[in-house]
């Protein structure tokens, strides 16, 4: 019996060794399973993280361009205002000089044609000459002012296509940038 009991008393150590071992490995596999899935989520929260902050960066820059625009437009439109109306102003300065010096011109020939009634016909000729210069100097300034503007305006216009184009091709440059990044990122 005493064999029989020292059997028992083995396969118990036995037992108890295959026991431990188990318990040892199974909490081994935990271990593994808890720092895994803690890894797992801290990997996740960085991701998160970082594409939260990718986000937050692309709606900053894109809300800045949608400013910068509001701004150069504005700027635009105020621009052109003011051109419009000096050139407008710089007509009326014009007319007016014009139409003060002819009235002094109608004053003098009047008071010239009562105090020398015998050249009626060199007056008319005279006035005539004169009302034809003063049209045709009137027409004259106002078609250079037109051309100024018109000239101004399309340079303008040139220069905010080109700031403009400047503007898109910057911003595509940024979104093919922004891309790439991305796809690195994914990629690793």
């Amino acid at each position: 019996m005493t064999n029989m009991s020292n059997l028992k008393d083995e396969n118990k150590k036995q037992s108890n060794n295959i026991k431990e071992g188990t318990e040892n490995f199974l909490d081994q596999q935990k271990q593994q399973m808890a720092n895994t899935t803690s890894n797992i989520s801290n990997t996740t929260n960085r991701v998160n993280d970082n594409f939260n902050e990718y986000q937050k960066t692309n709606n900053e820059i894109i809300e800045k361009g949608i400013d910068t625009t509001n701004k150069y437009q504005q700027e635009t439109i105020n621009t052109i205002q003011s051109i419009s109306n000096n050139s407008i102003e710089l007509q009326k300065n014009i007319l007016n000089t014009y139409q003060s010096a002819f009235s002094r011109f109608l004053n003098d020939t009047s008071k010239s044609y009562w105090n020398n009634y015998m050249y009626p016909e060199r007056y008319a000729d005279v006035y005539n000459k004169t009302s034809q210069n003063i049209t045709d100097n009137t027409i004259n300034a106002n078609r250079r002012i037109n051309d100024l503007v018109l000239g101004s305006t399309e340079t303008f216009n040139k220069s905010i296509e080109i700031a403009q184009k400047y503007y898109n091709e910057s911003v595509q440059n940024y979104f093919n940038f922004v891309n790439k990044i991305e796809k690195s990122y994914y990629n690793h």
